[in-house]
Order: C-alpha cells, then structure tokens, then sequence
C-alpha cells in the first residue's frame, strides 16, 4: 500500500475497533435487560447471569460488525472530507480506485471473522446456553430458589417457599406453594419437593410428597383439603426450547442434512452478514462523499435510510424463505445484489464526476 492507503486504512480501522467496542456496549446492555427481566420473571435461572451474557458475545459480534464496518468508513472519510484532506490527496493524483485496496484489507478480514462466528462459533454457543440453561433448571439452587426465601413469579401468581434446600440444590425441605388461578387460591404444602423436567417438551415439574392441597375461593365457605403422597407441579413459563425451535442451535451440516425452507433461510441468513460487510463497505465510499458546503447531516441521515432499507429487507426475506412465501433460490441473494450493483453504479458515477471536476 502507498503512505495514503496505509493512513485511510488505520483511520478505518481504530474508527470499526471504537465503533465496534460502543455498539457491543449497547447490544450487551439491552441483553442484560431482558435477561434481568426473565430472571424476575423465573424464566431463567439467577446463577447463569454470567455465562448466558459471555455466550451471548458472538450472536451480538455477528449482528454489530457489518454496522460498524459501514460506520466506519463513512466517518472516516467524512471525516477527511470536511478536513479537506481528500480535496488534498486527489489534487496529488489520489483516485477513488485507490480506496479498493484499503477497503479491502478492511472488509474481507472481517467477513471471514463473521463467517466463523455465525457457522462455527455462534451455534457452539447456543448449544452451550440451552445445556447450561436445561442443567440449571434442573437444580433449585441455580434456579434462584433460596432458604427461607420467597421465590415470587408470574408476577405473584406463582410463589415459592422453601425452608431448607440440600448442598446440590435439588432436593426441597418443607416446602410451600401458592397459586393463583383466576378467582381460585390453591396452597400446597409438602414436607420434600424436587426438581425434575421432562426432556421431550423442556417443561419442568416440582415434586411434592407427603402434604396437603388447599383449595378456595374469596369470601366462599366452600374449602377443600386434599391430603396426597406425591403431587407434581408444572412451573410456569418454562425457559427451554426444543431442538425444532432452535435451529440457531445446530450446526451447518445438520442444516444441509434437514434441509427444507426454515433450513435454507437460516443458512442464507448465517451467510448474510460476512456478505454485507462487503457490501456496506462499498456503499459506504459514494454515501461519505460530500462536497465543501454541503452539510454534514444529510449524508448521515442517508446512511442510516440505506443501512435501515436493506436491513429490515434482509429480514423480511428471511421470514419469507422460512414461511415458503419466497423460493430459497431467490432468497436473500437478490438482496445483496441490488445493493452490490447499486453501490458499484453509485462509485463508478461519482469517480466520474469527480474526474470531470
């Protein structure tokens, strides 16, 4: 590379390190979210804060990069334009083609990182979750469930007591269930309870042996007392996905091997952001290029359009492929031609103006 496309490539790169490191941040922060949200809410187990958020890292790399990329470049070179360092480096015989080459070293590291993460990487990490997940909620202690502590779900429809629990966590000690069925309160008390789950539908079943049932209605004198051995209950919202649901979960040759149209689109949609990194690389360079008095705001709110138009697109082909609505062969490839073309026709026409200029 010449001195000028080893300064626009560092300029690029620290911009796709800082850009990438700030989206991760926001990403990260909206997971924790929801993931605080299932946790209140009993979905998911407390104990596995930090390893959900850890295996969460390379979907959320996979999502942020090809934006990052096209923030990148597009900062850069704004950047040079208002400086006017590009009014500087053409005036020296510097041409549009000359940004290919640092571009390139730019964009085709990065899709082949993309290209690990969402094949090898990415699905690793799913089947991690949901088998940390499935263990967890096998064990009360994990779950979140403390002694002597009420354990409140459903938004208190559903809660728990439970005086002692053992050192694994998964054998209950005088234990106390209340819940709200409409009008009707059931209370359940047992002297054991444990954990099991029912490894076909991923729902989860309490246990209880040797207590009572006490079901009633408010302000009715109708109440019944059921004393029982063994009574199993079914906790509410079960957090496990079957392997049908998570096709993010299973490997590329187990894709190919399924086949179908869920199967195609996943494929494509793995596939899309390594190829979109390329593409918003190039659609980048033309959507940067601003003259001396033109403001700055037009062309970034240009570039949040073009970013938003082909993102949502991709995302609604996906649905598409999967719902039979679009042919696999179609797919999502049209999309990413279009705007490859589009970004090559955009380049090419403003090489020329320029030239001209």
């Amino acid at each position: 590379m010449t001195l000028l496309q080893a300064y626009i490539f560092r300029e690029w790169f620290w911009t796709l390190l800082a850009v990438t490191a700030v989206l991760l941040i926001v990403l990260m922060g909206v997971f924790l979210g929801e993931l605080l949200n299932d946790m209140a809410d009993g979905r998911v187990p407390a104990g596995l804060l930090g390893i959900q958020l850890l295996l969460n890292l390379p979907d959320a790399l996979s999502k942020i990069l090809p934006l990052a990329g096209f923030v990148a470049v597009m900062w850069g070179l704004g950047r040079m334009y208002r400086d006017h360092e590009m009014v500087v480096m053409r005036s020296s015989g510097f041409s549009w083609l000359m940004l290919l080459r640092p571009l390139a070293l730019l964009v085709l590291p990065v899709a082949v990182l993309l290209l690990v993460l969402t094949f090898v990487v990415a699905p690793r990490a799913a089947q991690k979750s949901d088998a940390a997940l499935e263990e967890a909620l096998r064990s009360a202690a994990l779950w979140g469930l403390q002694d002597g502590r009420f354990h409140i779900m459903q938004g208190g429809d559903f809660v728990i007591y439970v005086e002692r629990l053992d050192t694994e966590g998964r054998t209950l000690e005088n234990v106390f269930v209340r819940q709200q069925d409409g009008l009707r309160t059931k209370i359940w008390q047992a002297a054991t309870g444990e954990y099991w789950v029912d490894t076909t539908t991923g729902n989860r079943f309490l246990k209880l042996t040797d207590g009572q049932i006490t079901d009633a209605l408010p302000n009715a004198r109708d109440l019944r007392v059921l004393q029982f051995e063994r009574n199993d209950i079914m906790l509410p919202e079960p957090a496990m996905r079957t392997d049908e649901e998570r096709l993010e979960a299973r490997g590329f040759t187990e894709l190919v091997t399924q086949g179908g149209a869920e199967a195609s689109a996943e494929l494509q949609w793995r596939l899309s952001p390594a190829l979109a990194v390329i593409v918003l690389g190039l659609l980048a360079i033309p959507l940067a290029h601003s003259d001396p008095r033109e403001g700055r705001s037009s062309r970034v709110v240009l570039g949040i359009l073009a970013y938003a138009l082909y993102a949502n697109t991709l995302y609604l082909c996906r649905a598409w492929v999967a719902g039979g609505e679009l042919p696999p062969a179609l797919g999502l490839w049209w999309v990413h031609a279009l705007v490859f073309i589009s970004a090559l026709w955009w380049l090419r026409r403003q090489g020329r103006m320029v030239g001209r200029s």
